[in-house]
């Protein structure tokens, strides 16, 4: 009977933290959120374009706003610098070559930091047919409720690639190598 006892109190309080910490799912509005990427011309000239982000979501313990895994799905093939042949060259097989790999997806593998004004979000960006490690430098900008009752976080993060490890060698003296981007996106909860 004690043996009984010790087992069930063992089980409720080992198990009761891992089911309270199941993390839920926040959407990420498509329409309220940008993914920005900042390239130099010439290697001089900042030329900056927006890849629309078609879904996303990242994943909150309850009580944080820190992620704790994040996923993102983007569309190269409506990428846009404010210019068509730059746009029209962007999508071809010298840089992004959307005819054969339109998608851009991004996820975590690791989320470090315990302050909401800077944790990295470390994962594998796929783009160009290839994948390879990102770290985000990340914050919360600000959080609240919507005017429909939602919740709502305001998150922002930037990282600085080589677009060449991504196969993008084209133009090395047209665009530089190096890429910053940029990310603002409002997560909206249930």
């Amino acid at each position: 009977m004690q043996r009984t006892f010790v087992l069930l109190t063992f089980l409720a309080l080992g198990f009761a933290p891992a089911l309270a910490a199941t993390p839920q799912t926040w959407s990420v509005d498509p329409v309220h959120s940008t993914a920005q990427f900042t390239a130099r011309h010439f290697g001089i000239v900042p030329v900056i374009g927006t890849i629309p982000i078609v879904k996303a979501s990242v994943q909150l313990n309850a009580g944080s706003q820190i992620p704790v895994s994040v996923e993102a799905q983007l569309d190269a093939s409506q990428i846009d610098t404010h210019n068509d042949n730059r746009d029209h060259d962007l999508k071809s097989d010298h840089y992004f070559n959307v005819a054969v790999t339109p998608k851009i997806t991004f996820a975590s593998t690791k989320v470090e930091g315990t302050d909401p004004n800077s944790f990295t979000i470390a994962g594998n960006l796929t783009m160009h047919g290839q994948t390879h490690p990102v770290v985000l430098q990340a914050r919360v900008v600000a959080s609240g409720t919507s005017p429909r009752g939602r919740p709502i976080i305001a998150y922002a993060a930037t990282a600085t690639i080589d677009r060449t490890q991504w196969g993008m060698t084209y133009g090395p003296m047209i665009v530089g190598n190096s890429v910053d981007l940029s990310l603002n996106v409002e997560a909206d909860g249930s």
